[in-house]
């Protein structure tokens, strides 16, 4: 997981990883942006027109919350990089690999305090608005649920495929003539490690937002379809027959 740069500083970050963070936030942008032209243009009446402010809201909390997790992501797999030793690497400072985890952790700290700030000024003042602490269906609604079905989805993915890297890498340190490993089990340990803060937070984030999914989350009820819909609220009655 390190390489060695040309001028002799070692980078914990693989330059896959940063291209692949780069892409995702690019792509999150042009989403984020569609479903603001969407959901704010939609002829649905919207009496108390706070539909754009719930889209701003939200729309903020969603590019944060994944800030968050990527930065603390980056934080985790520069401290795993403390982890054994690291024989291959040549640089002219006395500490290489402390000094570039500590380069690591300061900015994803920076990162993700003002990514988090973000998101608990944005996500408090989304949730606090009447709609959705009285539970009232509406654009507003919509708009919440819209937001954590998103978020779930791509936490979903993230869980998914963390958990993939994570067992692929426990099979490589079983059995590491099989799987061709490469480098030390030391190594793919701190990859295993990584992947595995990264499926937990992933999962934790869906179980944070479940909630506020429609037809009232992943629960039992809702599975059953015992549980109300429309995030808590009464359904609309039955057309009355002609």
């Amino acid at each position: 997981m390190t390489t060695v740069l040309s001028g002799g500083g070692l980078s914990i970050i693989p330059a896959a990883l940063a291209i692949a963070a780069g892409v995702f936030f690019g792509l999150a942008a042009i989403v984020a942006v569609f479903v603001v032209i969407v959901v704010a243009n939609r002829a649905d009446p919207d009496p108390t027109g706070r539909r754009p402010l719930a889209v701003y809201l939200f729309g903020v909390s969603f590019f944060s919350i994944f800030v968050v997790l990527f930065g603390s992501f980056a934080i985790v797999l520069g401290l795993v990089q403390l982890i054994g030793s690291h024989p291959g690497v040549v640089s002219v400072s006395k500490h290489p690999v402390g000094d570039s985890v500590a380069r690591v952790v300061v900015l994803g700290g920076i990162i993700v305090a003002v990514a988090a700030l973000l998101l608990l000024t944005s996500l408090r003042r989304g949730l606090s608005l009447p709609e959705v602490l009285q539970g009232q269906p509406g654009p507003v609604a919509r708009v919440v649920q819209s937001y954590a079905a998103s978020v779930s989805f791509v936490c979903v993915i993230i869980s998914a495929v963390s958990l993939v890297v994570f067992v692929y890498e426990v099979f490589r340190i079983l059995a590491p003539g099989v799987f061709e490993l490469t480098g030390t089990r030391v190594a793919a340990a701190r990859v295993l490690l990584a992947a595995l803060y990264l499926t937990f937070a992933s999962a934790a984030i869906v179980a944070a937002h479940a909630r506020h999914l429609p037809s009232g989350g992943w629960g039992a009820a809702s599975r059953l379809g015992g549980g109300p819909a429309y995030g808590g609220a009464a359904p609309p009655a039955a057309p009355t027959p002609y």
